[in-house]
């Protein structure tokens, strides 16, 4: 039978769209759903996302039945600051015999990005470079943590059959909390000792908990940060501080402000590190918060919850090799093992990122998944 793709625009579409998935991963049990309200927004192009840039989306069908989502975009900000010209494909679900399908979804949305005069398509990505960035190659018997992504072998698989080169990796470190001792006595020795230096040098308030009272004046600081201790990264773009804005006030309602610490000189603040309840525990079992009845499940599961995920450690590079940062990770592991958390993903963080790989390192993780990017030029 023929495959139709068809621009999604109705809500019906667009509840089709985010259903699909229930189709993919019915027999997966480490798939988390997504979140009705955060794919409406993108499907309702309300995301911050489409302040700066442009995508759409499509529906793929075989004889009336959906077999296939995607989406395509261009970051005309990040294409402006980079010199470059690319384009970015997301949102992809297939069933796993449908490489056919995967074909005729990346052939339209290699039309889309060619009509926009682009060079290059890359993805996954859904929409910017920060969210649900590549296909999983390794580790998937381990259910993702919050904010990380999950998709079957054969999304891998189908990319590169296509014509699409593997590129950037990203991996997520799993640590157990328990053998570290109260207090992380028992962590590297190495890491107790910088922190203590960074700490007697700079002072008892060198590190700080996020002051949700200023939650305006504190997402600026953290925003200039960000920027500034990730522009040593390669092919590394400014975030906007509205997609910065959105991404902070998406994750308000889940933040512990004992968990998201703040390193500052001279009150200044100079690098942040934020910890969250892996809330995906709870997530998988409330059926993506779809009906009513859901919620409560969400609630129960989420006072059982057994593991924190350490998202990022930023610090402006100028302030390297001042301890900051074994200090922020040993407050921050110490603040995860007081509230009972029993193992802390860290996820996820490019390979080309020495610094919070070899501090993983420092603290005993090991790569329990591993995401691939891949690019196709036009």
């Amino acid at each position: 039978m023929a495959i139709t793709l068809s621009s999604v625009k109705t809500l019906s579409d667009k509840r089709a769209f985010y259903r699909f998935a229930w189709r993919v991963y019915r027999q997966d049990a480490s798939w988390v759903p997504h979140l009705w309200p955060e794919r409406k927004a993108y499907l309702d192009r309300t995301a911050a996302f489409f302040s700066y840039g442009e995508g759409d989306f499509w529906l793929a069908r075989q004889g009336g039945e959906v077999v296939g989502t995607i989406g395509a975009a261009v970051d005309h900000a990040r294409n402006r600051n980079t010199g470059t010209s690319t384009a970015y494909f997301g949102f992809f679900e297939v069933l796993p015999d449908g490489y056919d399908v995967a074909c005729a979804m990346w052939d339209r949305a290699c039309e889309w990005a060619r009509e926009r005069g682009v060079s290059d398509l890359r993805g996954p990505h859904s929409f910017t470079v920060d969210e649900e960035a590549g296909f999983l190659v390794e580790g998937f018997e381990y259910p993702p943590a919050i904010m990380m992504s999950h998709s079957p072998p054969c999304y891998a698989d189908f990319a590169g059959r296509y014509g699409f080169q593997g590129g950037r990796e990203h991996v997520a470190y799993r640590l157990d909390v328990a053998p570290l001792g109260p207090e992380l006595v028992d962590a590297p020795a190495a890491l107790h000792r910088i922190a203590a230096r960074a700490r007697e040098r700079h002072g008892p308030n060198a590190v700080r908990c996020a002051r949700l009272a200023e939650w305006d004046q504190e997402i600026v600081r953290l925003h200039r940060v960000y920027n500034r201790s990730l522009a040593a990264l390669p092919g590394f773009v400014p975030i906007e501080l509205a997609e910065f804005e959105s991404q902070a006030q998406a994750l308000k309602p889940l933040l512990d402000p004992d968990l998201a610490l703040i390193a500052q000189m001279d009150g200044q603040a100079v690098g942040f590190a934020l910890g969250l309840p892996n809330l995906n525990e709870a997530l998988q079992r409330a059926n993506g918060l779809r009906y009513p009845w859901d919620y409560l499940r969400f609630a129960l599961a989420r006072s059982r919850i057994t593991g924190a995920s350490f998202k990022i450690l930023a610090l402006d590079p100028a302030y390297w090799g001042y301890g900051l940062d074994a200090l922020m990770m040993l407050e921050l592991g110490k603040a995860i093992a007081r509230k009972g958390y029993t193992w802390v993903d860290a996820s996820v963080t490019g390979t080309d990122n020495p610094q919070t790989n070899r501090l993983a390192e420092r603290f005993g993780g090991t790569v329990y998944r591993r995401y691939r990017e891949y690019c196709l030029g036009l």
